[in-house]
């Protein structure tokens, strides 16, 4: 999320790619689209059921169906064969790189003043075998299209365009490297304004900075550089995804997101939207609200449960895996890499001063009770019942909770005394391991450091508990004993971070707070077009379905690139995961000499699929030549 609101702003870094593994990878990932478009128009001719999806198991079939208003005519058929892979079905599709491409903006190459760029038929792919864009996690290259991509396929999509809304919090934010105001103080416009982002620049007041009137609030900005970035480089079939941003109450309810939702498609009949209400809670109500009314909700979320996506199948997606795909990795990450070794191996002192290495590891269980994250907590539930059934079954000697998950602090009393108790609680029960089951807070490690306390901490990554910005705020003399499994994308720097980039592609003279806003929101962005892309021209959510699901289950062999593919049933992307030690000593990746400390990333960040861990243990080892991980510096949180 946003992490301004007088905590801090931040930013994120993705590094290159070695070419040949990245190459490799990507041949696994998808088919090689030259032969396969033979292969296609072949089995289209001759063997036509050939491309016909396997059917989801019975286990997984919709539990509830969503109910559309009964006054929406339907939209017409879809006919997804040909487009399951995004390969669309005219014969003037081609996978050729263009040499000549079309600008309609205004301001020069990357301006986000004037009109947003259209769509263009002929994309810059880039990489050999081509990819769509520098992100390597991009789908191959579909670089030109001129043909009928069926008009109105679906509500909010014509021939011309598709009509998407980013669902944002009306909040002042204050960066709290300008404290005072200025530039690190963005009050979005008021709740209930409708910013129209293809409009031009500093003119809507619904899109301007309450605070000055004079500039676009900082979402917008952002918005308008991402949709100028992901519109000009994927594939859209010849349509242009124009971008709403709607500003809702901070505050929210239940009812309240039932009555945006209502509002929302009364006014735009969205074909998809962007959920970037961070604060108020009850999200799940809006997304059910927006699913009811057949739009698709695309976002970064974190600790969902499968039968949540397969209820409103196949209309919700998130780059980050649902719980049970997130137990799988963990659970098979503690059997396979933690548990087979019975004694304590990177721990501190004990309460005593005496050290705990060598002793019989006894595991006590830590996560959060915070009602508002009921994902976390359902997390926390399987795992241990996962954990407690590993082959060598682990000593658990008690298990704890606390109350309140993200930016606890020292005037929190309440869980100041929650950690103590708990840590105190831990001692008495000679705890060496501590299985933290996510959620994050930074007391428990303060109160194991005053009462002289070290255990080894193994941290089932959250995408806040393994980010480098939030393991800076824990005690380093305890949380250098601490290690991570973690779904997080090795990023060098900065710099060279996919988002970083599209948005410097996008808006080359932007502001550097805009860069770091822009990686909070890029996967959400990414996942959106992703799927408009494999969906091929007769865009619907039954297209979006099957291509999605016909990308073949690999194996990443890249540190950069996540195993993305979709399980019968299942609607998130990452299925693996990477393993990272804390080195409080480490260099800042990106060079700042006033921080410290980084996710040191064992055998380099390679990625495992649940079950498929190595044996043998790497970590602390090699503090010298270990990369560091750079994840985190403003990434995006929703639970909902």
């Amino acid at each position: 999320m946003f992490k301004d609101g007088g905590r801090r702003a931040a930013r994120k870094g993705v590094g290159d790619t070695d070419t040949d593994s990245r190459s490799q990878h990507w041949i696994r990932q998808y088919p090689p689209l030259v032969s396969l478009v033979i292969s296609l128009l072949i089995a289209f001719l001759v063997l036509p059921s050939s491309l016909n999806l396997p059917q989801s198991n019975p286990s997984t079939v919709l539990e509830f169906a969503p109910v559309p208003p009964e006054d929406d005519d339907p939209p017409p058929p879809q006919d997804g064969s040909l487009s399951s892979l995004g390969l669309g079905s005219s014969s003037s599709l081609s996978t050729d790189t263009a040499e000549n491409l079309v600008t309609e903006q205004t301001g020069g190459p990357g301006s986000t003043k004037g009109p947003i760029t259209k769509t263009k038929n002929d994309k810059r792919c880039v990489g050999s075998p081509p990819r769509q864009t520098e992100d390597p996690n991009s789908p191959p290259c579909v670089a030109f299209f001129d043909g009928d991509n069926g008009g109105a396929t679906w509500q909010g999509v014509s021939k011309e365009e598709v009509t998407v809304l980013v669902y944002s919090s009306a909040v002042l934010t204050t960066d709290e490297r300008d404290p005072s105001g200025g530039e690190g103080t963005h009050q979005s416009p008021p709740g209930g304004s409708y910013c129209d982002v293809d409009g031009p620049a500093d003119t809507d007041p619904a899109c301007l900075e309450s605070l000055r009137d004079t500039n676009d609030h900082r979402e917008v900005r952002v918005t308008r550089a991402m949709s100028r970035f992901f519109n000009d480089r994927f594939q859209t079939y010849g349509r242009h995804v124009h971008f709403w941003i709607y500003y809702t109450a901070s505050s929210a309810t239940a009812a309240s997101r039932r009555s945006d939702a209502q509002g929302n498609w009364e006014k735009l009949k969205p074909f998809a939207v962007i959920d970037r209400a961070f604060f108020g809670g009850f999200n799940q109500a809006y997304a059910e609200g927006m699913v009811r009314r057949r739009a698709s909700v695309y976002g970064n979320f974190v600790a969902l449960e499968n039968s949540f996506y397969r209820r409103y199948q196949p209309y919700i997606y998130s780059f980050w895996p649902d719980v049970e795909h997130w137990v799988d990795q963990f659970v098979s990450y503690v059997c396979q890499k933690v548990t087979p070794v019975s004694k304590v191996s990177h721990a501190g002192t004990d309460e005593t001063g005496q050290p705990m290495n060598g002793r019989d590891r006894r595991y006590g269980l830590l996560s959060t009770s915070d009602p508002g994250f009921p994902g976390l907590q359902r997390f926390a539930k399987l795992a241990e019942e996962g954990i407690r059934r590993c082959p060598n079954a682990p000593n658990i000697v008690g298990s704890w909770t606390f109350p309140r998950h993200q930016f606890a602090t020292d005037s929190d009393t309440g869980a100041i005394r929650k950690a103590r108790e708990n840590v105190a609680g831990m001692v008495q029960q000679k705890v060496t391991t501590v299985l933290w089951l996510g959620g994050y807070e930074t007391e428990h490690t303060k109160a194991a450091d005053e009462q002289g306390w070290h255990p080894e901490w193994v941290v089932a990554g959250d995408l806040l508990n393994d980010s480098i910005e939030e393991a800076r705020f824990q005690n380093q003399d305890v949380w250098k004993h601490a290690w991570v499994a973690s779904n997080t994308l090795r990023e060098d720097n900065t710099a060279s971070a996919p988002c970083a980039q599209a948005y410097r592609e996008a808006e080359p003279s932007g502001r550097k707070l805009d860069e770091g806003s822009a990686c909070s929101v890029y996967r959400a962005f990414f996942m959106l077009f992703k799927a408009i892309q494999v969906a091929g021209p007769r865009l619907s959510p039954t297209s979006v379905d099957q291509g999605q699901h016909a990308i073949p289950r690999q194996a990443s062999t890249n540190p950069y690139v996540a195993a993305c593919f979709y399980d019968p049933g299942d609607y998130t992307c990452v299925k693996d995961a990477q393993e990272s030690w804390w080195d409080p000593n480490a260099p800042d990746p990106d060079g700042n000499p006033d921080q410290r400390g980084c996710w040191r990333l064992v055998a380099g960040g390679r990625r495992h699929l649940a079950g498929e861990w190595p044996p043998g243990d790497q970590l602390f080892v090699n503090p010298g030549s270990a990369p560091c991980n750079n994840v985190g510096r403003d990434d995006v949180y929703i639970s909902v």
